[in-house]
């Protein structure tokens, strides 16, 4: 059995030879994109992987790229694992303190970076030990820099320059967010990066084809993308880059110039997405077949329920840094009356094949599949990472299982639904509440635009639910009338004690809820009645 076909070098040779009319679709500014050919960037792949090779990059070393989701990160993601050495995405949204952390501790030789960040890497380049700096750009800002530009047009398309990469060689090194500590490194080989490409091609998962146009923007600096540029181009579907600084409206444009068939992101992108296709009624096509994929943090019923209304079929889906794919919500709706379609779309779902998932309790047992029993989520597959870099946070893995942090219940179809992070599960009076499970509730209300629940220390129930909220504009709404709307839907325990009201929510790199931020800002507050 050769097991070495499952590799970079594969993609980039199957682009080449079988989809070199395939279309790649770059914006560039305001109303303009730039198109290429599948051919083109097997070429300037080639360039790059030669010119990098000439700079003394070996196999195993560490290339960073500090780029939004362009043209040039799309040929690094080629020409780097090809030459057996490491792409490491550094992620743009991360503090210069962190960025100088992660360099350093990867050992990073050389960076590749748009000259719309080096504001963002003038903040760390005294702290990071590149070798070589390339610029995309005007490199003459940076003393000693060299421009991509001219760079790649020294050298040939020569595919002598591909290493002899095998199904185990390191690929892609990327870099948890720090939420929970030092961000910690994931290196994936190149066979996980194949398989998982792949599977994001199989019709129980997303079911990506060559008959796709792809909207890209899922940050290539963040979780591999999803490995969904490896999967787009396997199949030789069309890829349609956002470029710098992608703004929901921007998102919107390319998916109906483009008539994007495939979308994905973090519920929070895709809620002020929504607020634009409602705000302007008819000012954006969508293409019947678009598929809009929900991931990074549980998506509320009202956001998918409103895109729905658009005409898009919405996919809740679940993975994370050291996961990539993990687990999706839609397989199996057609066996389930349509009355039942949200109870089961608004779970994370179903492992994908070959990725296996269980509950373990809090002290320590398999949860039952009963759809109550909360604990930790663990999961382990082909694609899933097994141990940091460097053999970090050892504590992560058990017996070859990872502890994903999250908090969720499994039910009798093996549906899992996540209900909390474990570091925001809130214990009161011995008993467990889900912020999340309140949270969508919140969102659910015609008056509340964003909710996050926090636990704040009680001192008679050790912890109890604050609610913190954005109204929509122009809404108005007391917290007596948010408390006897949740009392529908739960337990009077429950329910938060006190709601606050707040202009915006504060959000993490990825787009997420900084809860760590809420609870430090109301980590003094005083509940009515206490002293």
């Amino acid at each position: 059995m050769n097991l070495d076909t499952l590799t970079i070098r594969h993609v980039l040779l199957r682009t080449q030879r079988y989809f070199p009319r395939s279309e790649i679709v770059e914006r560039v500014g305001e109303g303009r994109v730039c198109r290429y050919r599948y051919a083109q960037l097997a070429e300037e792949s080639l360039r790059l992987a030669n010119a990098l090779k000439s700079l003394g990059v070996r196999e195993g070393d560490r290339v960073a790229t500090l780029l939004w989701n362009t043209w040039p990160h799309l040929v690094a993601y080629l020409a780097i694992p090809n030459i057996g050495a490491v792409i490491h995405t550094l992620n743009l949204r991360l503090h210069p303190n962190d960025l100088a952390y992660i360099a350093e501790h990867a050992e990073d030789r050389v960076l590749i970076v748009e000259e719309s960040l080096l504001p963002l890497y003038e903040g760390f380049r005294d702290r990071a030990p590149f070798e070589h700096v390339i610029v995309v750009g005007d490199a003459s800002k940076v003393p000693g820099a060299l421009s991509y530009q001219e760079l790649i047009q020294q050298y040939e398309p020569d595919e002598r320059c591909l290493a002899e990469v095998h199904w185990n060689t390191p690929a892609f090194l990327l870099y948890t967010s720090g939420t929970t500590g030092r961000p910690k490194g994931v290196l994936y080989v190149h066979a996980q990066l194949a398989l998982a490409a792949l599977a994001l091609t199989s019709t129980i998962t997303y079911y990506v084809s060559k008959d796709d146009s792809i909207l890209l923007s899922v940050p290539m600096f963040h979780v591999a993308s999803w490995a969904l540029p490896y999967a787009g181009l396997i199949v030789g579907a069309k890829m349609v880059l956002p470029g710098p600084h992608p703004q929901p409206a921007d998102l919107l444009n390319l998916l109906s110039d483009e008539q994007g068939t495939f979308v994905a992101g973090v519920p929070t992108v895709w809620h002020d997405a929504a607020n634009l296709v409602e705000r302007y009624p008819g000012r954006w096509t969508f293409s019947p077949r678009l598929r809009l994929i929900l991931g990074g943090s549980a998506a509320p019923e009202a956001l998918i329920r409103r895109w729905e209304s658009f005409g898009v079929t919405v996919i809740h889906g679940w993975g994370m840094s050291e996961v990539l794919l993990g687990l999706q919500a839609h397989v199996k709706l057609s066996d389930f009356p349509p009355e039942r379609h949200y109870e089961l779309l608004l779970k994370q779902g179903m492992p994908a094949p070959f990725v296996e998932a269980k509950i373990l309790t809090f002290d320590g047992k398999e949860a039952p599949w009963d759809g109550q029993t909360m604990g930790e989520l663990l999961v382990r597959g082909a694609w899933i990472a097994d141990s940091y870099y460097r053999g970090e946070s050892p504590d992560s893995f058990v017996d070859d299982w990872l502890r994903t942090g999250d908090v969720g219940i499994i039910d009798s179809e093996g549906y899992v639904k996540l209900v909390d992070r474990l570091k925001d599960v809130i214990k009161s009076g011995g008993e467990w509440i889900s912020t999340i499970e309140l949270e969508n509730a919140l969102m659910s209300h015609p008056a509340i635009e964003e909710a996050a629940v926090i636990g704040v220390p009680h001192e008679r129930w050790q912890e109890r639910p604050l609610a913190v909220v954005v109204l929509r504009e122009g809404k108005t709404v007391t917290p007596e009338e948010l408390r006897e709307y949740l009392r529908e839907r739960f337990v009077r325990w429950w329910v938060p004690d006190a709601f606050v009201f707040v202009d915006e929510l504060p959000k993490t790199s990825t787009g997420k809820l900084a809860k760590a931020v809420l609870r430090e800002r109301f980590c003094d507050w005083k509940w009515e009645g206490s002293e």
